[in-house]
């Protein structure tokens, strides 16, 4: 079974995280911190494979890179069998480098984070060896979340809002069959039937769905 654990100072930000890696996986179990201390104690009892990282945590300051620094080190020093990813919203390509050099092998910027991001980064690592992702910050909809849907088919919904110009609906359906190892037939399946849901509550859709 896949173990991650997310080290993350603010409450919603570290349960999207934990979401993020449960949707990213099928068999694992994710545990939260919100504290260096409380991670280093989890780390210290348990064997993870995969650790996020805020680098931003409670008794250290977020804006000085030495602080930032040394909670990574401290925590690629407890755990260093697993792989550890970055995830911050003052992301750079120069502090990139730096917690590369320290041991890390991902470093994410939290905006514009897509479902699924987590399994993408792991493939990214076991190929090149470092994966970055920079914040997305070319924003051109707003997210909606509807209540009523199951997960899947919000996702969906998310990934036809937010395809590109040109982009058709059978790519979208592709590209989530890949994701979640279903085919082609059952997510066009999970649109229609979160469509049609959307409209029989009245909701105003998004252009392009």
């Amino acid at each position: 079974m896949f173990r991650a654990l997310v080290v993350e100072d603010q409450n919603l930000m570290r349960l999207a995280l934990m979401e993020q890696i449960q949707a990213s996986f099928s068999d694992c179990v994710v545990l939260g911190a919100e504290t260096l201390e409380l991670a280093t104690r989890e780390l210290q009892n348990d064997d993870f494979d995969l650790v996020v990282i805020d680098p931003g945590l409670p008794g250290f300051d977020p804006t000085a890179q030495a602080d930032r620094l040394a909670v990574v080190d401290k925590i690629i020093e407890t755990s260093p069998s697993a792989i550890h990813v970055v995830v911050t919203g003052s992301d750079s390509s120069s502090e990139a480098d730096e917690f590369r050099r320290v041991g890390a092998a991902g470093y994410l910027g939290k905006t514009g984070l897509e479902p699924g991001v987590f399994a993408d980064v792991l493939e990214d690592i076991s190929t090149n060896g470092f994966s970055m992702r920079l914040s997305r910050v070319a924003m051109k909809i707003p997210d909606y979340r509807y209540s009523g849907l199951t997960p899947r088919e919000q996702e969906i919904i998310d990934m036809m809002t937010r395809r590109e110009r040109g982009m058709k609906r059978t790519q979208i359906y592709e590209l989530m069959a890949d994701r979640l190892a279903i085919d082609a037939g059952t997510a066009e399946r999970y649109y229609k039937q979160a469509r049609a849901k959307l409209m029989r509550r009245g909701h105003t859709l998004p252009k392009g769905l």
